[in-house]
């Protein structure tokens, strides 16, 4: 079980360092956006979507509120934990490939930038938002490594609300500025999931 705390806390280490490169390129980028006002408050409500069920879902795990174990499989279920260091080293690989494979056009915030092209290349070829599934596998395996299941629960639901409105939001944006192009590269790819949605 050592050996699984020590892990845990490398693998969020490198989940934040890693949102916090990813910020860093998204503001060397953001000097090229020509749009504004495309992202309709999504940056804001991810993060509120998704740092609250952090600390929630951490503070239910050590809170003595709940010493008598409530919602806790982690005793029972020690595997979950090695599931879910997997899940977060396969989110931070997902999301940082496909923020390399968008090179200058990314941004945190929903935005067209100058010459503004579409990316069907790389992991864009199999589903249109990558870093959001990256996003998410490593929230779930967060989860999973706190060990509980209400503070599971939260980390999922919340944070995929929030993704789902993002995408709504910046599909629409690339929708109105590529027009039937991106509607083809959609019909033709799935959001999230390869092959189910």
């Amino acid at each position: 079980m050592e050996f699984l705390r020590y892990l845990t806390i490398a693998l969020f280490v490198i989940w934040c360092v890693s949102e916090i490169v990813i910020s860093l390129i998204s503001a060397m980028n953001k000097s090229a956006v020509s749009s504004t006002g495309a992202d309709k408050f999504s940056f804001f409500i991810v993060w509120l979507s998704t740092i609250p069920p952090i600390l929630f879902a951490y503070l239910i795990q050590k809170h003595s509120i709940f010493s008598n174990g409530f919602g806790s499989f982690s005793a029972r279920f020690p595997f979950l934990g090695y599931l879910g260091c997997l899940f977060i080293a396969f989110g931070v690989t997902i999301r940082l490939m496909a923020v390399t494979t968008l090179k200058q056009q990314f941004t945190t915030k929903v935005s067209i930038i100058e010459r503004h092209k579409m990316v069907e290349t790389g992991i864009y070829k199999i589903i249109r938002h990558p870093a959001y599934l990256g996003y998410l596998a490593s929230l779930l395996g967060i989860g999973l490594v706190l060990g509980n299941w209400v503070g599971l629960a939260a980390l999922v639901v919340l944070p995929l609300l929030g993704i789902l409105y993002r995408i709504h939001v910046e599909e629409s944006a690339l929708l109105s500025y590529f027009g039937s192009a991106y509607q083809e590269y959609a019909n033709r790819t799935k959001r999230l999931l390869p092959r189910i949605w």
